[in-house]
């Protein structure tokens, strides 16, 4: 095989011995870790394309990629039958070394739970906190910093965040993690640092800011969420001033109106965000040029879509942002009988309590207190408060 040609066979070789990389970039740098992708980003698409097959000239890729895999120079002029060969022991070898270091999960070995463990799981299910607690003094043996041991950690993490039970995660479960997680568990990481006791909003805002979307969506997201932590850390400050308030807001509106409104896509997520800073700005400096030009009926307007696309989504976890979002923009539209709806939207959906704990944190801690705090107009904000009581019911209850 040509060189492009082998190149591929590595990558798909890669990929069937399910070693994690999303993208080319990632693939790039399994290779060379510490060189900068924009200079081998049009090499690596062309090399990888379809098109005509050549010589991969950079050598120091091509020697990156004999060093970690363990092949010989001559590999590359070889036959076909000789690259195969080569490459399916390299790559074997590669995994193999992977997993000693602890860099890949046991579920890549394709390991199941053990009697042991999914015991643990199902009693945790149903159990009280302070019960499962106890237990897990009894079963320290399960709680080990290994690659066997992550299948088991991640599910119990999941169970356990769900439940809303942040600092259990953060005391029993964080210190024998492996660094190795995908989006969803770093976002849900993340999402723990925020929302212990004594919240860690930087920590949070750090792991958000260091992942990279698989697709413009999830960038879109991850990138307001990042940006919402900075926000809550601020408004959450004691010694905030109402002169910094104002500033802040500024600020807020110019970040969230980046992510906002770029080809004009209008994803009701930002959206959100951007409407309880313009609500805020409008409640509290109602003439003061901080908005930026958006209104909130304006921006209701461009979220449609995305509002109506989420509801209908196969998605329980969508249908209830987007419901809920659709709500929280009435409410900031002064319109009556919000509660209700938001009883129906619960029992319909259903969603888990860390669901509800952050509608809750956004409307409550970083929306009616900080209006309460600064305001003395808290009679406009019954609406809010009586869907803050049917969450504290909902949460009481599951």
């Amino acid at each position: 095989m040509q060189h492009k040609f082998l190149l591929r066979f590595i990558k798909q070789e890669m990929e069937k011995q399910k070693i994690p990389f999303k993208n080319n970039e990632e693939f790039f740098h399994l290779f060379l870790p510490d060189e900068p992708w924009d200079s081998y980003r049009s090499n690596i698409s062309h090399w990888l394309s379809q098109g005509e097959d050549g010589t991969i000239r950079k050598r120091i890729f091509i020697e990156a990629i004999n060093e970690k895999l363990g092949l010989k120079s001559e590999v590359w002029g070889a036959s076909e039958g000789s690259q195969k060969e080569a490459v399916i022991k390299g790559v074997e070898k590669l995994k193999a070394s992977l997993i000693e270091k602890e860099e890949m999960f046991s579920w890549l070995q394709e390991e199941s739970l053990s009697v042991q463990e999914e015991a643990f799981l199902r009693f945790i299910e149903t159990a009280s906190i302070d019960a499962i607690e106890k237990e897990l003094s009894l079963q320290k043996d399960l709680f080990q910093k290994t690659s066997s041991s992550q299948m088991f950690l991640i599910e119990l993490f999941n169970l356990m965040y769900e439940r809303g039970e942040y600092t259990f995660v953060f005391v029993h479960v964080f210190p024998y993690l492996l660094e190795s997680y995908d989006n969803k568990i770093k976002s849900r990481k993340a999402d723990i640092y925020a929302s212990l006791p004594t919240p860690m909003y930087k920590e949070a805002f750090e792991i958000l800011n260091s992942i990279k979307g698989e697709s413009r969506a999830e960038t879109i997201d991850l990138q307001t969420s990042a940006i919402s932590n900075i926000r809550r850390e601020r408004l959450s400050s004691k010694h905030l001033s109402k002169d910094e308030l104002k500033i802040l807001l500024a600020r807020l509106i110019k970040c969230y109106t980046k992510i906002y409104t770029p080809k004009q896509e209008y994803s009701y997520y930002p959206g959100i965000n951007l409407a309880y800073m313009v609500a805020m700005a409008d409640y509290l400096f109602p003439n003061e040029e901080l908005t930026q030009g958006y209104s909130l009926h304006q921006i209701y307007t461009d979220v449609q879509k995305s509002l109506q696309k989420g509801k209908v989504s196969k998605s329980k976890e969508e249908n209830y942002y987007a419901g809920i979002s659709d709500i929280e923009f009435q409410l900031l539209l002064n319109r009556q009988g919000m509660a209700q709806e938001l009883e129906i939207l619960l029992e319909e959906v259903q969603p888990t309590i860390s669901q509800v704990n952050q509608t809750y944190r956004q409307m409550g801690a970083f929306f009616v207190e900080v209006l309460e705090r600064f305001s003395d107009k808290s009679n406009k904000l019954a609406e809010y408060k009586k869907c803050l009581k049917i969450f504290t019911a909902y949460s009481s209850l599951s």
